[in-house]
C-alpha cells in the first residue's frame, strides 16, 4: 500500500496498528479511500455545476473513473425532498457533509455513512436541508417515478 493512502486510511480509522488486521478486505479499504476525497468543509457550491434529478435534489459531479466503473457526487436535498426507490447495480456509499438524511435502515447526520450493496433497494429523503459526498459503484435502476 503507498504510504498516503497508509497515512489517510490510519487518519480515517484513527489507527496506527496493523492496517491489514484493521481492513481485511480490500474492496473496505478502496471504499474507504474513495470517501476520504469527499470536499473539506466549508463547501464552496458555487464552484460546482449542478443538475436538478428531482425536485429539491441536485447533484454535481465531483470525479468519475469509468475503468472503475465509479462516479462522486456532491448531492444536495432540501429538507422533505425525496429520492424515488432505486436498486443498486453496485456499492453506493453516502457521506452525509451537512444535514439529516434517512431511508428505510435509519438516519444519518453529519459524518455518517450510509451504506448501500449491490441489489439492495432504498429511498433517500432529506430530513432536513442536508448535503452529502456520494460515491456509486455501478448504476441505478429506478423502480418508480
Amino acid at each position: 500500500m503507498a504510504d498516503h493512502e497508509t497515512d489517510t486510511l490510519r487518519a480515517l480509522l484513527g489507527a496506527s496498528a496493523d492496517l491489514a488486521a484493521a481492513l481485511p478486505d480490500p474492496q473496505v479499504k478502496t471504499q474507504l479511500l474513495d470517501l476520504a476525497d469527499a470536499p473539506s468543509l466549508p463547501i464552496d457550491v458555487s464552484r460546482y455545476t449542478w443538475a436538478d434529478v428531482a425536485p429539491g435534489i441536485r447533484v454535481a459531479v465531483v470525479k468519475e473513473d469509468p475503468r472503475r466503473g465509479v462516479r462522486a457526487c456532491l448531492v444536495a436535498g432540501k429538507a422533505g425532498a425525496r429520492h424515488a426507490r432505486h436498486r443498486h447495480g453496485g456499492d453506493e456509499l453516502i457521506l452525509v457533509l451537512e444535514g439529516v438524511l434517512r431511508d428505510e435502515r435509519g438516519s444519518y447526520g453529519p459524518g455518517a455513512v450510509c451504506r448501500s450493496r449491490e441489489g439492495d433497494v432504498h429511498s433517500e429523503q432529506a430530513v432536513e436541508d442536508c448535503l452529502c459526498y456520494v460515491v456509486y459503484y455501478g448504476e441505478l435502476e429506478m423502480l418508480e417515478g
